[in-house]
């Protein structure tokens, strides 16, 4: 049985705007990690690859193979889904068990490597738990998201790195950004809570990272104001960038698929499973 184990996380978009470091929502692209020759569509990876950093954390020591639907360097947590799936393939071989993917423990010990790895726990929350989820350093809180709203993601062919992204930002704030950081987090979640859209919207508004990000990238910044002119309900840069992301009505996507160019257009769903095996 252990021959043929796989893992698969979703990719994820984080911060949401004002949440930043901290909201994670996961999105139904997936990354997958298994055990022994690379089926159709997969490659085989190395010991520097993500996924086998990950594994190798917790005890692994087979070739992995990966494939994925998500682009490298886009803000789509590409490298947060493959940590996860890498990561959990190690516990469900050692147990011999797929269904050691849906436990509580297992998962906890998944996002307590990952986010050590990623350096921060937005996507690794997200990749695990799935749907949108609040982290810090050593918790999850799973947030309901009841809405049947889609995403809309331009995706662009320039390539981010976070690392570099993060020693442009401010290493200190001011009070003033980060208060009004901390009611549109707030607002945000009472939004998704209550169903409320116009503080949905509001809740998207960031002071601490996204204008910067954006000045590097002009083609996301066009992109994220015509979603915001074209239906979405809220929309922000999908973590580092440059992908720009939205929630908009089921089938309400095509006047912003019309005035969207430069990019690779997705519609995808929200991923409400997290990290699962096969």
């Amino acid at each position: 049985m252990t021959s043929a184990l796989s893992v698969s996380a979703p990719g994820s978009s984080a911060n949401l705007g004002a949440g930043f470091d901290v909201l994670g929502l996961a999105v139904d692209l997936r990354a997958e990690v298994g055990l022994g020759d690379a089926p159709q569509g997969a490659q085989t990876i190395d010991k520097h690859h993500p996924a086998a950093i990950a594994y190798e954390r917790l005890g692994g020591s087979l070739q992995l193979w990966s494939r994925s639907q998500l682009p490298m360097g886009r803000g789509l947590g590409y490298s947060g889904a493959t940590r996860a799936a890498g990561a959990m393939l190690a516990l469900v071989e050692r147990e011999n068990s797929p269904s050691v993917a849906t436990e509580a423990a297992a998962r906890e010990e998944v996002f307590a490597v990952v986010a050590e790895l990623e350096g921060h726990p937005d996507n690794a929350g997200a990749s695990v738990y799935g749907g949108l989820i609040a982290a810090s350093v050593d918790r999850v809180a799973q947030l309901p998201i009841e809405q049947d709203w889609v995403l809309l993601i331009w995706i662009p062919d320039s390539t981010t790195s976070t690392d570099k992204s993060r020693t442009q930002l401010d290493a200190v704030v001011r009070r003033v950004d980060a208060v009004a950081n901390l009611a549109a987090i707030t607002h945000f979640i009472a939004g998704i809570s209550a169903g409320d859209e116009s503080l949905v919207r509001a809740g998207v508004n960031d002071r601490l990272h996204q204008t910067q990000r954006l000045a590097d990238v002009p083609g996301s910044a066009n992109a994220l104001k015509l979603m915001q002119e074209s239906g979405a309900i809220a929309a922000w840069l999908s973590g580092s960038g440059p992908t720009v992301a939205g929630f908009y009505h089921r089938g309400e996507t095509e006047a912003a698929e019309q005035l969207l160019a430069g990019g690779q257009i997705r519609i995808v769903d929200i991923d409400r499973h997290g990290v699962i095996s096969f």
